[in-house]
């Protein structure tokens, strides 16, 4: 858990987006998008059990966001990182023409960062991935609203 002063180890990792995982946004993002949207939804703990959508940056967010001002600063930045990430993911669609120059990738990110932790505390809460599938779902059928008509 996290401490006064800001986030320890395992706080620190939650925080960070690109620990331990490859870069989204070079050929077929989209697709790589998808899939680790899809993976939060039922991604296996390390017992071979089905998690129930959870989010370890949100369940600190939740815990510590309103406690300690410097915890609230390192979760709020790694939510920001997130909200890179997928954006830059969202900018090599566009790059490629998978998404048309009017997209805002800005609002879109927000969307897709907001649907999986709304999703995740729905999912939680009710130990059910269902809410955090439709978010993710609606979130994505938005980000495929902006591919070119083909």
């Amino acid at each position: 858990m996290l401490g006064p002063g800001g986030a320890d180890r395992a706080g620190r990792d939650a925080v960070d987006p690109h620990a331990g995982r490859p870069e989204l946004g070079g050929p077929g993002a989209g697709e790589q998008l998808h899939r680790r949207l899809r993976r939060a939804v039922g991604r296996p703990d390390r017992r071979g059990r089905g998690r129930r959508g959870e989010c370890t940056l949100g369940s600190l967010a939740g815990e510590l966001g309103a406690t300690d001002e410097q915890s609230r600063e390192d979760l709020s930045n790694g939510f920001l990182r997130w909200q890179s990430l997928l954006q830059s993911s969202l900018l090599a669609m566009r790059d490629r023409g998978e998404l048309r120059a009017d997209a805002d990738l800005d609002e879109l990110s927000l969307a897709l960062l907001t649907a999986l932790q709304g999703g995740t505390l729905l999912s939680q809460t009710w130990r059910d991935t269902r809410p955090l599938r439709a978010a993710l779902n609606a979130a994505l059928a938005y980000v495929w609203s902006f591919a070119p008509s083909r």
